[in-house]
């Protein structure tokens, strides 16, 4: 009889450890009905594509800032006008891990959107780059629409790196953000690679003789990015002589190498010639905590602004095409 107790009790005990598990899977690890399952799935296939990881930072961000949230840069055209065929969106990568997140999570829920799929991928490379500093609310699937169209024209809505910072506020402030964001945001420069046609402006002498950019930083991106097969070189100085496959930390190193003169773009140096901004970068160079908690913030808000145009009633079942 004691034994059979036993045994009954173990059991109950099992079932328990089931309950407890399954209601750990579901339980929200953020806003919405982004779960942890799906939170720790989107995170374990960025850690298998670490490389390009980077590059789903900079997606959401050429996503959202278009005409919201909705995916529409991923869509092909075949007359090739499509957003991702503009000069703004050249080189960006993982477009078909966006694929493979979106199929993983459709597998557990069927509302998830080629959209979310983005914003989720973002989330968790903030998280994996930052080496877990960096947390912060997205909403659950089918909260972010996919675009039935996607024109060219309407890349011409992001920040160009040539802008100044006036011309870098009036853009912020658009869809809604602050000088502050985009001093914040900007911090993102801190990993990912840029291809020369977007800093060779900034290759010329008379930059460097202004006192604009480091001279000899100057000249070694000029030879780095020369010497690249695809003309690239990464955007954070002390990642420049590292390979292309290598993508860097996400942290608050962007603001001591802008404070150095060694960033890529003129839209990196023009928050120098700001006194509030440069009085910012100094704040998050000195405190990274300060850094980390404004930037997952700023993220949180840009994962958020809502599709422009039409959308799809369900979810596009190939991101690349609309349905």
């Amino acid at each position: 009889m004691a034994e059979r107790n036993n045994k009954g009790s173990l059991l109950v005990l099992v079932a328990l450890a089931v309950v407890v598990l399954l209601a750990a899977q579901v339980k929200p690890a953020v806003a919405g009905d982004y779960t942890t399952y799906m939170q720790n799935k989107v995170r374990d296939i960025v850690k298998a594509n670490r490389a390009v990881a980077p590059g789903f930072i900079r997606l959401v961000f050429h996503d959202c800032w278009v005409k919201g949230c909705d995916g529409s840069v991923l869509l092909e055209r075949a007359d090739k006008q499509a957003e991702m065929d503009a000069p703004q969106n050249g080189g960006i990568r993982g477009l078909d891990v966006i694929q493979t997140i979106k199929d993983a999570l459709a597998a557990f829920d069927k509302n998830v959107t080629c959209a979310d799929a983005v914003v989720y991928a973002a989330r968790e490379a903030c998280y994996v780059l930052s080496d877990k500093k960096i947390e912060y609310a997205v909403d659950g699937p089918g909260s972010h629409k996919d675009a039935l169209t996607s024109s060219m024209a309407d890349a011409g809505a992001l920040p160009p790196p040539f802008a100044n910072f006036t011309d870098l506020v009036a853009n912020f402030n658009a869809k809604g953000f602050t000088a502050r964001d985009v001093v914040v945001l900007s911090g993102a420069h801190a990993v990912g690679q840029a291809h020369r046609p977007t800093f060779e402006s900034r290759l010329d002498k008379s930059v460097s003789g202004r006192g604009e950019i480091n001279g000899w930083y100057q000249g070694e991106v000029d030879r780095v990015s020369n010497a690249s097969p695809t003309k690239a070189v990464h955007n954070n100085v002390r990642d420049l002589y590292k390979a292309e496959a290598e993508p860097g930390v996400l942290d608050n190193g962007y603001y001591k190498a802008n404070l150095q003169n060694t960033v890529l773009f003129n839209s990196d140096w023009t928050l120098r010639t700001d006194t509030a901004a440069a009085s910012e970068m100094q704040q998050y160079k000195d405190s990274a905590a300060t850094w980390y908690a404004l930037f997952g913030e700023a993220m949180a808000r840009l994962s958020r602004l809502p599709a422009e145009g039409a959308t799809l009633a369900v979810p596009r079942t190939k991101c690349s095409t609309a349905n």
